[in-house]
């Protein structure tokens, strides 16, 4: 007899499928490329002498000019000259860049060189292929009871809503009492007493972190074992670090890097077994990634509760590799931020965000509404472009402006920060520019100097990107303008490293001005969840330095269409300022 939902699992594992031969094909492509044209792009990064590391399995190597586009956590292969020839190791991590030399953690002790004669050593991205693990769970899920009942009616949007109410009503006095709003109190109702699952939408500032921490710590309390996890590490470590803080039996399963900057109270373990203080009654919070549930790291474990943080990034098949281990799923997200990174042309039906997926049916979803960290004029713009005018400003942010001292002499960059509205669009200063624009950047490094002088700590400015191009190019300058050890306070870097954080000023930095070039990119650059958590990272001042968009600009489809009409009203949403050299 055939599996009810066979069709599905066939949709599943031939994503799985083609997500990996995607994969395999650009890194071969990247891999084939000239030496220097990988230099130049920051494909590869050269280093020059290699010193080990006081920890077994790790090396110090010195960088030898240029820069990446590699950051800390990245995968990389370590050669001589060529990675089809000249391979010493691969699936080695960036455990730490220090701008002058990196910290390599290599997976096997053995593979660290063992001398310093080689003239040059260089990194490339390296490819891991986790179809294994996919493949694993998507076979222990059609042969599970537990995912047949429960799992994939919920995914097929079948699934019975259920929900106890004495349950709602005790986590919801609970969550008034501790401060929460009226919404996140909803939510931790909702959570706590869901037979089955609950969805909590979270747009920017509202406080998602802290209702999931409240919902692990009640479902603890009552013996629960709690699994938090997401498709990043700082992810599951910024919602132990709050759940840690009620006092709950806590603990982060994986390597020693991955579990960095948590505090004292979160336990670490590479694995459950090695967890020597867990409750043997009781309830606990494990914080690990659903790859930990396909090995020895959480070998036979199960757990009552499974909590997703970041929900909206996570594809189906990654979600049902942590979901087969567990009874009750709680799903924390906003569908109207980043999706997943998908490299295929999809070839499920919906969207492979399980979060999108979800909520579209919001019997049991509620979104939060009051965000703390945009004043009401920022705010203003993605209520009603993205939640139906719903998300308010709220609490001492809500009528606060930018506010610098007297300038000591005037400065275009001085008049845009002092000007009165909260959010200024500035039109690119060259128009032949593609993926990095240093006109724009100069006025980037300008802006952040006048920010400085005005009061304003670097660490408060956040400088936002589409191209990793445009952000080597910005961190250079700032280095120039205001010396590498200050530019570095400045947080400059792409959409994606800098969603989930915030800062009192965001200046966008977009740097396409070539039309012909934008027509080429323009699904990726007006990508509306990627404007949304740009402009959504400002407290009380936005600068957009972009574009302007000509009504002949054309569009291949509706959605781009409309992406392309949304861009222009968040430009119209902005005072206009003229930059005169």
């Amino acid at each position: 007899m055939p599996h009810p939902y066979a069709q599905m699992l066939a949709q599943l594992r031939a994503f799985v499928y083609e997500e990996r031969d995607t994969a395999t094909a650009r890194l071969l492509e990247s891999r084939r490329r000239p030496m220097q044209e990988k230099r130049d792009k920051g494909l590869a990064q050269r280093f020059r002498g290699l010193e080990r590391g006081t920890e077994p399995g790790t090396a110090w190597l010195s960088l030898a000019g240029g820069e990446s586009r590699f950051r800390e956590s990245d995968r990389l292969c370590l050669h001589t000259g060529s990675p089809f020839d000249d391979m010493l190791a691969r699936e080695v991590v960036l455990e730490t860049d220090d701008q002058t030399r990196w910290l390599l953690r290599f997976k096997n002790r053995g593979e660290v060189p063992e001398d310093n004669d080689v003239h040059y050593y260089y990194a490339e991205q390296d490819g891991v292929d986790l179809t294994k693990f996919f493949e694993q769970a998507l076979d222990e899920i059609a042969g599970s009871a537990t995912a047949s009942e429960i799992i994939l009616p919920l995914l097929d949007g079948t699934l019975p809503f259920g929900f106890n109410e004495d349950d709602g009503d005790y986590a919801h006095r609970i969550a008034t009492e501790q401060g929460l709003n009226a919404r996140q109190a909803e939510a931790v109702g909702l959570a706590f007493a869901s037979e089955h699952v609950a969805c909590i939408q979270g747009p920017p500032g509202t406080g998602k972190t802290r209702v999931l921490a409240l919902v692990a710590s009640l479902m603890a309390a009552r013996g629960e074992r709690v699994l938090v996890t997401s498709h990043t590490h700082t992810a599951i470590n910024n919602a132990l670090e709050k759940i840690a803080a009620y006092d709950v039996p806590t603990v982060k399963i994986g390597s020693i890097g991955q579990a960095r900057g948590l505090p004292p109270q979160v336990a670490r373990a590479e694995r459950f077994s090695q967890w020597k203080e867990r409750p043997v009654n009781g309830g606990y919070v494990l914080g690990a990634t659903p790859f930990a549930t396909c090995g020895q790291r959480l070998d036979m474990c199960e757990f009552d509760t499974i909590l997703f943080d970041e929900a909206s990034q996570i594809t189906v098949p990654l979600a049902l590799m942590a979901m087969r281990r567990g009874k009750r799923f709680v799903f924390i997200g906003d569908q109207q931020q980043l999706p997943p990174v998908v490299l295929s042309r999809s070839i499920l039906s919906g969207s492979p965000s399980v979060f999108a997926r979800l909520t579209a049916d919001n019997e049991d979803s509620v979104m939060l509404r009051q965000t703390y960290r945009m004043n009401q004029w920022l705010a203003a713009w993605p209520s009603r472009t993205f939640y139906g005018g719903e998300l308010v400003a709220s609490g001492a942010n809500a009528a606060r402006r930018l506010s610098l001292a007297p300038a000591a002499a005037p400065s275009f960059a001085d008049a845009v920060l002092r000007a009165e509205a909260s959010a200024v669009f500035i039109p690119t200063l060259e128009h032949r520019a593609r993926a990095s624009n240093v006109p724009d950047a100069r006025l980037v490094a300008a802006l952040c100097e006048a920010a400085r002088n005005g009061g304003l700590a670097l660490g408060d400015i956040g400088v936002v990107t589409p191209y990793r191009a445009q952000g080597r190019t910005i961190r250079s300058l700032l280095a120039a303008k205001l010396g590498s050890h200050d530019a570095r306070e400045v947080v400059a870097d792409t959409v994606e490293r800098m969603q989930g954080q915030e800062r009192e000023l965001v200046i966008l930095s977009l740097a396409t001005g070539d039309l012909a070039y934008l027509g080429a990119v323009a699904e990726f650059f007006f990508q509306r969840e990627r404007l949304n958590v740009s402009v959504t990272r400002a407290m009380t001042k936005l600068v957009i330095i972009g574009p302007e968009i000509p009504a002949q600009f054309s569009a291949h489809d509706e959605q781009l269409a409309r992406n392309i009409q949304i861009y222009r009203e968040l430009i119209d949403s902005c005072v206009r300022m003229e930059h005169s050299p």
